[in-house]
């Protein structure tokens, strides 16, 4: 009788402890999901106050329309350059602020700097030095070459600029979880094979590489979710434009659902996302475990 009571207020001390947290957690993220599952069979629009199941229609809808398979490609291009230059720039500047130099500590605190200001204002920062008009860089340019360079109108200029703001973002953050790696790396390695007489790059070839690799997959993998649904640079940057040039599937939910009310199509657009996050989430996932087991 007493073993009994004691389970039964251990439960219940587990259930007041943890049942805030869960409901929190069904609140914010389970319901959520369930409703825009929901919805995304549904033709719901608020402005035409329109609520008519249609089934798969919103889903076919989206892969027949063009833009929404251009804006797929420069999803995928958008992603795939930006994190492949922040993990390239990353590791340059954790080479460079795992050496020992004067200053070192005050070089490190301003390499933080782009990473700690908000995303919005980096984008409406950048919009303004941008501006085709009385931009700072666009001066600098015309100052350089003699030639007027229209950034933000034309399209291949205002992806590579926002592909470029987005790198100067995010890569501080990069180069300080690398350079947390590096540091773990012991120095007997490196003056092994100075001894040995191996070059800079012959040591970073099969010394630092090999030993960072658990940390550039799973840090490139986690960040390609990451920056999967950021629409904050795009937002402040280029809204989506000109045009949708430099529109993201996350900035195209946005507009379906918050600038145009039509709920069920950004439903729609939301579980395909969903869907992809979830098969990098299970890729990264299983190299993360490969690698940590490997190393």
């Amino acid at each position: 009788m007493f073993s009994n009571y004691s389970k039964l207020k251990k439960y219940l001390i587990f259930a007041i402890l943890v049942g805030p947290a869960v409901l929190l957690r069904f609140s914010t993220s389970f319901y959520p999901i369930v409703r825009t599952i929901y919805l995304s069979f549904f033709k719901h629009n608020l402005m035409e106050q329109v609520h008519r199941y249609v089934g798969l229609n919103n889903f076919t809808a989206l892969l027949n329309d063009q833009t929404i398979v251009d804006v797929i490609g420069f999803t995928l291009v958008f992603i795939s350059v930006s994190v492949i230059l922040q993990l390239i720039l990353g590791m340059a500047i954790a080479n460079l602020l795992n050496t020992e130099f004067k200053g070192r500590k005050i070089v490190r605190t301003l390499n933080l700097l782009p990473w700690v200001i908000p995303v919005i204002v980096s984008g409406y920062v950048f919009r303004w030095m941008l501006n085709a008009d009385y931009g700072l860089i666009t001066d600098w340019i015309f100052r350089l070459s003699g030639k007027e360079v229209q950034l933000l109108i034309n399209s291949f200029y205002a992806r590579v600029s926002l592909i470029l703001v987005n790198v100067w973002r995010n890569t501080p953050f990069m180069a300080i979880v690398l350079l947390a790696g590096l540091q773990s790396i012991p120095d007997e390695l490196y003056e092994a094979a100075k001894i040995d007489g191996a070059s800079w790059f012959q040591r970073f070839l099969h010394i630092t590489l090999p030993a960072s690799s658990s940390t550039i997959v799973t840090l490139g993998l986690f960040n390609i979710i990451w920056q999967i649904a950021n629409i904050d640079i795009i937002l402040g940057l280029t809204q989506g434009g000109p045009g949708s040039a430099t529109t993201v599937i996350a900035f195209r939910i946005y507009q379906l659902g918050m600038q145009w009310f039509s709920w069920g199509s950004a439903s729609a657009l939301s579980v395909y996302l969903l869907l992809i996050v979830a098969v990098i989430s299970l890729i990264a996932l299983y190299l993360y475990r490969r690698f940590e087991f490997s190393s």
